[in-house]
């Protein structure tokens, strides 16, 4: 093995074509591998893509492993009236890391996927670190927020220097068939609340305001998340949102548009690419959800069990226990955890 061998997680969509099209291109020796996690994966389209950038294809079934790491905490979290990001978990427990382990056992020395986003030497912190793609709103770095910083050595995203529109145009004129591919979570074949109703027992519950005053009832805690509007079923004389999920009480607690803003959260399961101290953390923002807005952090304090208690110079739109919170220093992610609150850090 050589310096120019790269290990590529392939799926035979446009992404991955054109990421092993482009390493090609810059002299990389290809080696595509395609995992097997949800089962959905269409191999067929998978083999011949690869060969026809004139590469051969592994495929490893990793199907049971991903339930365990994926498919059952999400089940899990929303069982306890948290909302999840699969994606997020997958790239860190899954992914990236299955791509990492594989390289070290074989002995190569990078990885690569078709996430819209880069990696490069930070002259801030000098070492190699994950920054935004190009594309604003539709980059990916996010979603990356909490793989282990020892990946991000290995890691190439040769997508992010390109839109999606781009990768597209030019992924066709090499002769691929792109028709559209679906983002929807990889392993629901529907939707969420169809999918989690065979693992979870719809269990009958109230609509409390803050005063504690009953404004309706719900059938399963399982189809809200915090911040959702619609679908609540409640006549009120403003609208209402979900402020909070108490799936001890089962009880929903809702309010209006004010009381979703929130200028201070905390974290929990902090992954960091860059050690905390070398951090100017006045000049750190923070991201709560792929293409949300960002909130400069006024002061950060590190609670006794390892839980970040962040207060914004701006208040956001609920931010929702389950999800990520994302790092970043103008555009270099630093890393990232999971939204929490105290009772259930």
């Amino acid at each position: 093995m050589t310096g120019k061998d790269v290990l590529v997680g392939f799926s035979g969509g446009v992404d991955s074509f054109y990421t092993c099209h482009l390493l090609k291109e810059k002299g990389y020796k290809v080696y595509p591998v395609l995992f097997r996690f949800s089962g959905k994966e269409n191999l067929e389209k998978a083999k011949y893509y690869a060969e026809k950038l004139g590469l051969k294809l592994s495929i490893i079934d990793y199907r049971e492993l991903f339930y365990e790491k994926v498919i059952k905490p999400f089940i899990e979290y929303y069982r306890n009236g948290l909302t999840p990001n699969p994606c997020v978990v997958c790239n860190r427990d899954m992914k990236i890391k299955m791509l990492y382990n594989l390289s070290e056992e074989l002995g190569i020395k990078n990885i690569a996927t078709g996430h819209y986003a880069r990696t490069e030497f930070s002259e801030d912190f000098q070492k190699k670190l994950i920054f935004r793609g190009v594309e604003k709103g539709k980059e990916q770095s996010y979603f990356l927020a909490t793989i282990l910083p020892e990946f991000i050595e290995k890691l190439i995203f040769p997508l992010g220097e390109f839109t999606k529109k781009e990768v597209i145009e030019k992924a066709k004129a090499l002769g691929y068939q792109f028709l559209s591919e679906s983002q929807d979570i990889c392993f629901l074949e529907d939707d969420i609340e169809t999918f989690l109703s065979r693992y979870i027992k719809p269990k009958k519950g109230k609509f409390v305001l803050t005063s504690g005053e009953e404004v309706g009832s719900f059938s399963a805690i399982f189809k809200y998340t915090v911040g959702q509007r619609r679908g609540l079923g409640i006549s009120y004389k403003y609208p209402l949102y979900v402020l909070s999920i108490l799936p001890e009480k089962n009880v929903i607690v809702v309010g209006s548009k004010d009381e979703l803003q929130k200028n201070s959260l905390y974290i929990k399961d902090i992954v960091l690419h860059v050690p905390y101290g070398e951090i100017d953390w006045n000049c750190v923002d923070i991201q709560i959800r792929y293409r949300g807005k960002i909130a400069r952090i006024e002061r950060i304090e590190v609670l006794k069990n390892g839980i970040f208690f962040v207060k914004l110079h701006a208040s956001l739109d609920a931010p929702t226990p389950g999800q990520v919170c994302a790092f970043y220093f103008k555009d270099t992610l630093l890393g990232g955890g999971e939204i929490t609150t105290l009772e259930r850090g």
